[in-house]
């Protein structure tokens, strides 16, 4: 059956954003909650978005009048048993969801799909009491989702394959690129994008490098929009302490999932980023723009190029990271070595550049020639503790890591991923790209380095049968 009438049931954040989009792209869209107003109250808001939208030119008055008109609000369930598509955006309880569906099982026609946006709990526990589940799947946009291009389609064991083309074409006629996703513990995004926080988190725990550096060479190194403070505490430490327990529960505990306890003791002390004013960083001052005000030449393209340079000026034994240490590398060469962090994407020139860096037999003195000599190119140059693989590499090789179990474990295609992290949280490059740009080699090197400073299994390999 074609999709023409779509229902959306809670009417907060996420409810609304997909009611309104749905309403935009030509959708009879109902919007329902259980709380007396609060649909009532959406639909007002989605009005004053259509205006804003108009106020900025990116629609006429017509057709925000139209896309409007066709909001509706609904009184009961039962109002719904028309609806071709039913959205879920409710609390994150499985039992409340699984009474929900249950009750909507009943009403609805049974040629209707109904659909969870759950990001956290299985698909398969939500639909394990209906009698029709073959019909049931995840539909999991990301917030606003007005805005982000991503779709997660979740399938369940016996989600139907009519079901799961019917929401792929659905995603797309919204102007939506969907991802084919199995049902597991945080599906893509947010079970392959925990390394980006948790080893950012494990960086600072153990004293490699504060915060602000850390962020600085990730957004200057890895094309990363946001550093991973500057993106929890964007987000709220209490929502991304709640997601990575999730997970981490979900994976029996598994070390590369523990939650930092750095995150939990500001939840505890109500600091939980911009929300409250202060966070890893402090909002009521500058303190969170996390680099130096500088930028790059556009001759000094990355870690390389910088090396080259800097070799005619302050001579030396200089190496892009490959996951050895600099200790590592002056023993086995017999001399100084200084290393220096890799970058995943060619540094901007319109744009702060730091880098990380750790010697080994290198002089004060040098060191100090070396970071000037850097900042005469307009490159921040950073001493970090000795780690393998400094901060870039090493973030990369955790968020690769990731990607190969969860493609061995058949969650998703290589290409899904890739573009779920891209479009769902605008990474430059998805970990299959990283992998291609960094190499097997360097990824290995990196985590069984690290396996030696932290024997837990957190950084235990996987290996991939296909790639």
């Amino acid at each position: 059956m074609p999709i023409a009438n779509i229902a959306v049931i809670g009417a907060g954040t996420m409810g609304q954003g997909i009611a309104q989009l749905c309403a935009q792209q030509g959708y009879t869209t109902w919007l329902y909650d259980v709380q007396d107003g609060a649909a009532e109250r959406a639909r007002q808001r989605i009005a004053q978005a259509l205006d804003r939208r108009v106020a900025k030119g990116r629609m006429t008055t017509g057709d925000a009048d139209a896309a409007l008109s066709r909001v509706s609000v609904a009184d009961s369930l039962a109002e719904l048993s028309e609806a071709d598509l039913v959205v879920e955006a409710i609390v994150e309880d499985l039992a409340v969801k699984r009474a929900l569906f249950a009750e909507l099982e009943t009403l609805c026609r049974a040629d209707a799909l109904l659909c969870t946006n759950t990001s956290s709990l299985s698909v398969g526990e939500i639909a394990a009491e209906l009698h029709t589940p073959q019909r049931f799947a995840g539909l999991h946009f990301f917030n606003p989702p007005t805005a982000m291009k991503l779709v997660e389609v979740v399938s369940a064991d016996a989600t139907a394959q009519t079901t799961q083309r019917a929401l792929h074409d659905f995603a797309r006629s919204l102007g939506k690129t969907p991802v084919a996703v199995s049902d597991s513990p945080g599906f893509i995004v947010n079970r392959c994008a925990r390394p980006f926080y948790s080893e950012a988190l494990w960086l600072l725990e153990h004293g490699a490098a504060a915060a602000a550096t850390i962020d600085a060479c990730l957004k200057s190194g890895g094309g990363f929009p946001l550093g991973p403070f500057e993106l929890i505490d964007l987000v709220g430490l209490d929502i991304n302490l709640r997601a990575t327990e999730t997970v981490w529960q979900a994976f029996d505990h598994h070390p590369r999932f523990r939650p930092s306890p750095l995150v939990a003791d500001k939840v505890a002390a109500g600091q939980l980023g911009r929300k409250s004013g202060v966070g890893f960083y402090r909002y009521d001052s500058d303190d969170h723009t996390g680099a130096a005000d500088n930028t790059t030449p556009a001759g000094v393209t990355g870690p390389e190029a910088l090396i080259a340079d800097l070799q005619a000026e302050v001579p030396g034994q200089y190496q892009v990271t490959d996951g050895r240490t600099a200790t590592e590398l002056a023993a086995e060469l017999g001399q100084p070595v200084a290393v220096l962090d890799t970058a995943l994407c060619p540094w901007a020139n319109d744009r702060p550049t730091t880098l990380a860096f750790a010697t080994h037999g290198v002089d004060s003195a040098d060191r100090e020639r070396l970071v000037k000599a850097a900042a005469g190119r307009g490159v921040h140059l950073v001493e970090v503790a000795d780690r393998p693989g400094l901060i870039v590499l090493r973030v990369a090789a955790m968020l690769i890591n990731e990607a190969r179990f969860a493609l061995n474990e058949g969650i998703a295609s290589a290409d899904d991923m890739d573009t779920a992290m891209r479009l769902g949280l605008n990474f430059a490059l998805g970990p299959w790209a990283m992998l291609a740009r960094l190499g097997v080699e360097r990824i290995r090197t990196t985590l069984e380095r690290a396996t030696e400073e932290d024997p837990s299994g957190r950084y235990t390999y996987s290996p991939s049968e296909t790639q």
